[in-house]
């Protein structure tokens, strides 16, 4: 249900498009990176608050964040989004439903529900801005949902195997019906660092002429049954060393990738509590 013609959608923020991202600039307990006149603020929250301290367990994850320019013209276009994951997280998909792109794309929230419900996990809101040409800017507003799938093969290719991905669907009906599909690959980093899943979108060309979100909200949270067993696709332990009860840890870290080449990497640090 995209749309042709020469509309445009900006934001006051820009496209932080999907996974990290959210309402507000003044948003408390939140980290925030400057560079010159180009701020970023992301705020991650997860729960519950106690965890074990190796095996990870359920969690859900609220993300919310602003990206702006100190004097409030438009910022630069955000061209790339990679996301590092703490490797006490852990993202498990095993027995869940899976979503391909052209079951949700294009696709409206109803359709996209109808086609892949059953991988859905994470949901939320996006507000924009609509520029049309001769009239005056006025807001626009969306649903936002994640869905757990695979990557696609081109037709013909040899040895393609399809990748486990999140695809992030955004669907408005104002000033017309329209949608797209942003896909994250997900890949393991290797070696004992702070970090151990990264998320990684480049976003299309087709994304700029359609526009720029202004804000989201988002939360990251789906518990499902395999053969039986309850699981999550969203787990976590909490850090903490032997003998102490509470940790401050790295639970993120989002590096922005704008036009021009320029980039803000921003960790996000959030404090867990053993449990018992």
């Amino acid at each position: 249900m995209r749309a042709n013609g020469s509309a445009r959608i900006w934001a006051r923020g820009t496209a932080l498009v999907v996974v990290l991202l959210a309402a507000g600039v003044a948003l408390a307990g939140a980290t925030v990176v400057q560079k010159e006149k180009l701020r970023v603020t992301v705020l991650g929250q997860v729960k519950p608050y106690r965890l074990p301290r190796s095996t990870p367990a359920p969690i859900a994850v609220f993300v919310a964040g602003h990206i702006g320019m100190t004097d409030r013209t438009t910022p630069p276009q955000l061209t790339r989004l990679d996301i590092r994951l703490n490797r006490h997280g852990r993202l498990q998909s095993r027995g869940l439903p899976t979503c391909r792109i052209n079951q949700i794309q294009p696709a409206s929230t109803a359709l996209a529900l109808s086609r892949c419900g059953d991988a859905v996990v994470g949901s939320g809101q996006f507000w924009a801005h609509i520029i049309l040409p001769g009239q005056e800017p006025y807001p626009t507003s969306g649903r936002l949902l994640i869905f757990n799938g695979r990557s696609s093969c081109a037709s013909g290719a040899e040895g393609c195997r399809s990748r486990p991905v999140l695809f992030a669907h955004i669907f408005s009906t104002r000033p017309f019906a329209t949608s797209f599909v942003i896909s994250f690959a997900i890949r393991p980093l290797r070696g004992d660092g702070t970090y151990g899943t990264e998320l990684s979108a480049s976003l299309p060309q087709a994304l700029g002429t359609w526009g720029y979100v202004d804000r989201i909200k988002l939360t990251l949270r789906r518990k499902y049954r395999d053969h039986g067993q309850q699981r999550s696709y969203f787990n976590a332990a909490c850090p903490a060393p032997a003998g102490l009860s509470r940790a401050s840890f790295n639970l993120a870290r989002a590096d922005f990738h704008f036009v021009e080449g320029r980039m803000i990497k921003v960790p996000v640090e959030k404090d867990c509590r053993v449990k018992p």
